[in-house]
This record gives structure tokens, sequence and C-alpha cells, in this order.
């Protein structure tokens, strides 16, 4: 893990243009955004991988700060308690989310279900758990285009035999469609 230029999303509408899942687009930044500028007071315990992420991408004066921090609170928080980072993400998933389906009229949303439509499994069922059956079919029917899209373009790649033409960018937004992207979830 790496420091990465934040962006300043306050709304998953900002998203929808870009490409592959939305969600996980506005989630990774805002992961970013949380370890790159940790507030460092409401940080009681970390999991093994946000650890190491804060170790990755602080300056050097802020992660150790930030670790004494931590090395002094020891004792407050049990082995069991819940990361931080992790409670900060659901809780900003479950508002993207949430937003979305109260969006769904928007002629942003309307424009994004009919051009440029593509959720990972994890957000697609998030989503149409939330969401009225109507939109719910909708979501089952991106889901399961994109679901074939990529099929074919693995079972393509399968049956290449020379390296120099393989597409490595299929094995991505597979593995993204399959667990989010990369570093989302643990």
């Amino acid at each position: 893990m790496r420091a990465n230029k934040i962006a300043n999303y306050e709304s998953i509408l900002q998203v929808l243009g870009e490409t592959g899942c939305p969600f996980c687009r506005f989630m990774k930044n805002y992961q970013t955004a949380l370890m790159q500028e940790p507030s460092q007071k409401d940080i009681r315990h970390l999991c093994s991988f946000h650890t190491w992420g804060l170790a990755a991408t602080q300056r050097a004066s802020s992660a150790a700060q930030l670790f004494l921090t931590l090395l002094e609170k020891t004792g407050d928080a049990p082995n069991t308690s819940a990361c931080d980072i992790c409670v900060l993400l659901g809780l900003e998933e479950d508002r993207r989310i949430r937003e979305f389906i109260s969006c769904l009229h928007h002629k942003l949303v309307t424009s994004w279900m009919r051009l440029h439509p593509v959720l990972c499994l994890d957000h697609g069922m998030k989503l149409k758990h939330g969401a009225p059956p109507v939109t719910g079919a909708v979501i089952d029917s991106i889901i399961e285009n994109y679901r074939r899209q990529l099929a074919e373009e693995l079972s393509q790649l399968r049956n290449v035999h020379d390296p120099a033409e393989t597409k490595w960018g299929t094995l991505g937004h597979a593995a993204e469609f399959l667990a989010s992207q990369r570093g989302l979830r643990q």
C-alpha cells in the first residue's frame, strides 16, 4: 500500500461516470482519506490491514505519533474490538447505498443505469437489498450482464497461449467483481 491522491467526493453521484463499480471507487477513496489523514484521537483499535496500511501511507512522524497513542491505549480495548477504520467504512458504505437508492430517479443515476452499469457482487447485493423490487430486478440484470461479459472474456483469456497477447485487465475486473476492489475488503 502507498499514499494515493484523494478525490474530494461528496456524493456517490460524482463517481457514476468513472469505470468500475462506483461504490468500490467511492469507498476506496474514502478509505485512502481515512488512512492518510486519520483523526488520531478517534482511533483506539486497528485491524492488521489498517495498521500496516497506516504504516505505509503516513509520514513517519505522524505514524509514530499514532502508534505511540495506540501503544498507550492497548489496555483500553480488548483484542476483539472492531477496527475503528473498518467501522467508519461500514457506516459510510451504508450511507452511500442509501444515498443511491434515494436518487434512483435522478438523471445521473438513470443515465448510468442505461449506459455504464457495473457493480461488484458485494455492492450489487447490498444495493438490491435496500432497493424497491423493480430496481432490484434492474440490479440483477446489471450484475448478470457484467457476469456474462466477464465469463466470455475469461474464457477467451483461458485459451490464449501467447502471454504477450494476454489481457491481464480482465483478471483484475473479474477479481473486483467477485470480491470488490483490492484492499477494500479483508
